[in-house]
């Protein structure tokens, strides 16, 4: 048994607000979606190689994991420029910095307060 790949799932309260988030701030493009008399439900979303999905939310039962130990991390070949394109549109960023296993990155977070993370191997092993 193999994994063919991941594509993480973002349960929203709203999902427009989070579409045109992630369209602004990592490009992505529509490839399907489901709408409904409620509205858009569902969206699959890609980015060069990277996919994701969003998810309008039900009412979460007591028997579902909590997710606020999630940070979705983004690899990029040019982080001082992913930096600057989404510092131009307006997104709040936390600093560049350089870890000690490293990674030059950064880190901001969704209209549902998701965390995201954007790195770069800087080098240093």
């Amino acid at each position: 048994m193999q994994f063919k790949g991941f594509i993480p799932v973002i349960d929203c309260t709203e999902i427009e607000p989070l579409l045109n988030f992630y369209q602004q701030a990592f490009r992505y493009v529509v490839i399907n979606r489901t709408e409904t008399d409620q509205g858009l439900q569902w969206v699959h979303l890609k980015s060069d190689e990277t996919y994701l999905m969003l998810r309008k939310r039900t009412t979460r039962g007591s028997d579902e994991c909590a997710t606020d130990n999630i940070l979705l991390y983004y690899y990029t070949d040019d982080v001082d420029a992913q930096y600057r394109f989404m510092q131009a549109r307006g997104f709040k960023l936390s600093a560049l910095s350089e870890t000690p296993y490293g990674m030059k990155e950064f880190f901001l977070c969704d209209p549902e307060g998701n965390r995201l993370g954007v790195g770069e191997r800087s080098g240093v092993t």
